[in-house]
């Protein structure tokens, strides 16, 4: 028994040692390993290069595996994606630039052009002194100075908006990287060197770099006279490369062609073209042979789309990257989230990222990723090909609509004040203008279809929808509209949830090619979901008139919560103005649909409630990853970091884009159409509404909750005269439509 008890008493022991001593161990590893790894880590990433070659007027047609064989290894190797090009003015190479180089959507200034070797002397001016004349910082000895850059800071100033230029490179100097830009696009008797302004800090400076007419070759029997010599470049960027840490390479030639396309006939511009795309391509070749892949980020960026492409819409320009990407396909982003689109203010954080560099809260770019994918060029060219067709059609289509429901709300108006009688002429119309949204939501199904068949489709499909209701409910008026409004209303929510599919290609959804959204809920269907959704549940309440049963009020309060949680949820709709209107809206329908008298108290619960719906959501973006934050998560990031003037700058640029749109869109005439149409029947024939809000009473309300809805719309989003427009058919349609035949019983009686 002694025996047994040592035994166990030494084996106890001795156990006990080896777990103390493999609990010590294992935390001495466990306090040590991650400092080792995130040594390892930072020393991989102080280890790394990034290089972009610029190729500005590149169109993703000149790529090709026989005309560009490097361009199509680098895309088969790595990842290619369509960049959108929209800045903070118009699309040319200044403000494209400038937007690359500091993250967010900029302006710029012909004088950025105007950048030159540290070393140099213009017109006996040495630069390096001129420069500290005009910034007051000394200029780097080795490098690059923009002496442009006062006035694109006058530029960015006067136009009222706020933006850092050469963000990119103040980052990186910060944490002590060093920039380099080589190149130029030159022309006779002007210069072209905005490159710098994508590589330079805030106060313009470059630390290594030649632009100077070294990196050019004279060809009197070329088109643009000068071309980039690319042997010249090509050694100079061996000697900078070990040096710099970003180096931004200008190619230069298919700008000076573009530049100068006017001058000469078509055909020898092409011939140009092809010429420039080869030259820059076989650069490529011989750049990669003089890089290390596994340690260098390399980025072929085409910032501006040349003077064809904008003439035909193709306003996406290739952007590929290649080397040490982790992965090969297509290139997406956050401030996307679509497959294979990016910003071009994606750039600039892609590359901090790529460094361990904290992205600053002023850009509004995010990283680019990359989707494994084969064939990303053929399918990329069909997305391009899908996105010029929206952007093409999406004027004819929607002025089409707007200028129809101006006439018909005319006509109406007309009618009203000469024959009221003649009203039931305009009945199968308004049904109609209120399916139209839906037939144009449903039509990219088809979206193959040309353009006058894709218009003929959408009303088709309204037409369907409205003989199918009124072979259903031809005598039930009430029923017309519930089934109008709620299949329309699913329909946008169905979307929603599915990651907005059809809403992505239809000419009534956002448009990714223009750059206003990309993604979620946009401001015209955010307002064809508000009316929709109230006059459907108030047609609903109005079936069951009287004493509603519990399960409508029940799925009312459910349908409208639904609405609201994919009108502003980051990972669905994240739309805030969508939501503030949403939520007032429905709030106020819902409370009049109760029959609850609105006072002081109830204005106030609606607004608290409508404030605590927004900060729900913002923590819920906040909460998540930088990378996947939506506009909500991005803006209280900047009022986190900017303080009060952050929060000056998006209100201002909200309320004068808003102020803006009301000025000049055609939306504004069909809202005040549709406003003065429901003035009208509100006075003529006398006394005609007072019987139709006593006949449909829960219609009429939700006509009011409509009108609540459109007003916050209009204050809350930058576009909101537009959310307010397509909201506003769903509440006149059906008054007017009913005030007719309230008008026929009134005539039969």
């Amino acid at each position: 028994m002694f025996k047994v008890t040592k035994f166990f008493k030494v084996k106890k022991s001795s156990f006990l040692t080896l777990f103390i001593s493999a609990a010590a161990i294992a935390a001495v590893l466990f306090l040590v390993l991650p400092a080792w790894t995130e040594g390892v880590d930072a020393e991989r990433k102080s280890s790394r290069k990034a290089v972009i070659v610029v190729m500005d007027r590149l169109s993703l047609k000149d790529i090709s595996p026989e005309h560009t064989p490097n361009l199509n290894r680098m895309i088969k190797e790595g990842a290619l994606g369509l960049m959108n090009t929209k800045t903070a003015g118009i699309r040319d190479t200044a403000n494209t630039y400038a937007t690359i180089g500091a993250g967010k959507l900029l302006l710029s200034d012909d004088a950025a052009a105007f950048s030159f070797n540290t070393k140099s002397v213009i017109e006996n001016i040495p630069i390096s002194r001129q420069y500290e004349a005009r910034i007051g910082k000394k200029a780097p000895a080795q490098g690059v100075v923009c002496m442009g850059l006062p006035g694109i800071k006058y530029s960015i100033e006067n136009a009222g908006i706020t933006g850092e230029p050469g963000l990119l490179g103040e980052q990186l100097h910060a944490h002590g990287l060093k920039t380099a830009v080589l190149g130029n696009a030159d022309i006779m008797g002007e210069f072209h060197r905005e490159a710098a302004t994508i590589a330079m800090d805030r106060w313009g400076r470059v630390d290594f770099g030649d632009v100077s007419r070294s990196m050019i070759e004279w060809k009197p029997d070329s088109l643009s006279l000068y071309r980039t010599n690319y042997s010249s470049l090509l050694e100079t960027f061996k000697k900078i490369y070990p040096a710099a840490d970003l180096t931004v390479v200008e190619t230069g030639d298919l700008y000076r062609i573009d530049l100068i396309s006017d001058r000469a006939l078509p055909e020898a511009v092409k011939k140009a073209r092809a010429e420039a795309v080869k030259r820059a391509d076989a650069f490529m070749g011989s750049l990669l042979k003089n890089i290390n892949s596994e340690n260098t980020l390399l980025l072929v960026v085409s910032p501006c789309p040349s003077k064809e492409d904008i003439k035909n819409c193709s306003l996406f320009t290739p952007i590929i990257m290649y080397g040490d990407i982790g992965g090969k396909g297509i290139l997406t982003s956050g401030t996307t989230r679509r497959n294979g689109i990016v910003s071009n203010a994606d750039v600039a954080p892609t590359l901090l990222n790529y460094f361990g560099v904290p992205v600053p809260a002023e850009m509004t770019g995010r990283p680019m990723e990359v989707l494994n994918t084969e064939n990303a060029l053929e399918t990329l060219s069909e997305v391009n090909r899908s996105h010029v067709f929206v952007y093409t059609a999406r004027p004819v289509l929607v002025k089409g609509y707007v200028v129809l429901q101006i006439i018909v709300m005319l006509l109406i108006m007309a009618i009203l004040l000469l024959n009221p009688g003649l009203l039931y002429i305009t009945r199968p119309l308004l049904l109609w203008l209120m399916a139209v949204p839906l037939g144009l939501l449903l039509i990219p199904l088809f979206k193959f279809l040309p353009l006058p068949l894709y218009a003929l489709g959408a009303a088709l499909i309204a037409f369907i929808v409205v003989s199918a209701a009124y072979l259903c409910w031809k005598k039930e008026d009430v029923n017309l509209f519930m089934f109008i409004g709620l299949a329309t209303a699913l329909a946008v929510l169905m979307d929603v949830l599915a990651g907005s599919p059809l809403m992505t290609f239809s000419t009534l959804g956002f448009d990714a090619m223009s750059g206003a959204r990309y993604y979620g809920l946009g401001n015209e269907y955010m307002g064809v979901l508000l009316g929709a959704s109230i006059i459907g549940t108030a047609s609903l309440w109005e079936k069951y008139r009287g004493v509603p049963p519990l399960r409508i009020k029940i799925f009312t309060a459910l349908f409208f919560f639904l609405s609201l949680l994919l009108t502003g949820h980051p990972k669905f709709g994240s739309n805030v103005g969508g939501t503030i209107a949403v939520a007032a809206g429905y709030l106020f329908t819902f409370l009049f649909l109760m029959d609850v008298r609105i006072g002081f108290r109830q204005i106030a619960a609606v607004a608290g409630a409508v404030a605590a719906s927004v900060a729900l959501l913002a923590f819920i973006d906040v909460s998540g990853s930088v990378e996947a934050q939506s506009h909500l998560g991005r803006a209280v990031s900047m009022v986190m970091e900017g303080g009060w003037p952050a929060a000056w700058d998006i209100i201002y640029r909200k309320v004068n884009m808003n102020l803006k749109l009301i000025r000049f869109t055609i939306w504004s005439r069909v809202f005040l159409a549709l406003l003065g149409a429901l003035a009208v029947a509100f006075y003529r024939p006398v006394g005609l509404m007072n019987k139709v809000r006593e006949k449909y009473p829960y219609i009429f309300k939700g006509l009011l909750g409509i009108l609540v809805g459109s007003g916050f719309a209009l204050l809350a989003n930058d576009s909101g005269i537009v959310a307010a427009a397509t909201s506003m058919i769903f509440g006149t349609a059906p008054l007017i439509y009913l005030v007719n035949r309230v008008y026929e019983d009134t005539k039969k009686s």
